[in-house]
């Protein structure tokens, strides 16, 4: 199985449309998961509440009515759920991974996830969310071009050079 881990804020939607989900960004989710195949498995902290309190009713959840509902009505459906474990993303991704029988991954996410997968990330510049350019790492990484870093990436740069540097690149590869 294909398998898109997906943040939901700062990808799904952007600094301008925070919270809940902006058509443009989704739009460009269905078009990974319509040329892919893969299925999705939301890694957002929004599904904490969930997985903490038995006694929320999934249809009334937030992360129901602000996300999922949006999403579905735009046939856009979210498999699974990552496991909660110490709400560590990174750790929750190697435990779904340990867990299931996954091919191939891609991850979507704003924030830089533990080193030990980054080849397999596509790192979002959370004002903008996802967007046309992030389309060709994400299929390339879905069939095992791993690593959409170029070759002079530094871990040492700050923040803010690593996601102006990233941008840079996603423009040059478009």
């Amino acid at each position: 199985m294909k398998c898109i881990f997906l943040d939901f804020d700062g990808v799904i939607n952007n600094w301008y449309q925070f919270g809940g989900v902006s058509i443009e960004n989704a739009i460009i989710l269905k078009k990974i998961v319509d040329m892919s195949g893969a299925k999705i498995i939301a890694t957002t902290s929004n599904k904490y509440s969930l997985q903490r309190f038995n006694n929320i009713d999934y249809y009334q959840s937030t992360f129901y009515k602000n996300y999922v509902k949006y999403l579905n009505d735009l046939g856009i459906y979210i498999y699974d759920l990552t496991p909660l474990v110490n709400a560590n993303r990174t750790q929750e991704i190697k435990k779904y991974l340990e867990e299931h029988n996954i091919e191939q991954y891609v991850i979507l996410d704003d924030n830089l996830i533990g080193e030990e997968l980054q080849e397999h990330q596509v790192f979002l510049d959370l004002y903008r969310g996802l967007q046309e350019e992030h389309i060709v790492p994400s299929i390339n990484i879905l069939n095992g071009k791993l690593g959409f870093y170029p070759s002079y990436y530094n871990r040492n740069e700050t923040p803010e050079e690593l996601n102006n540097r990233i941008n840079d690149y996603y423009k040059k590869v478009k």
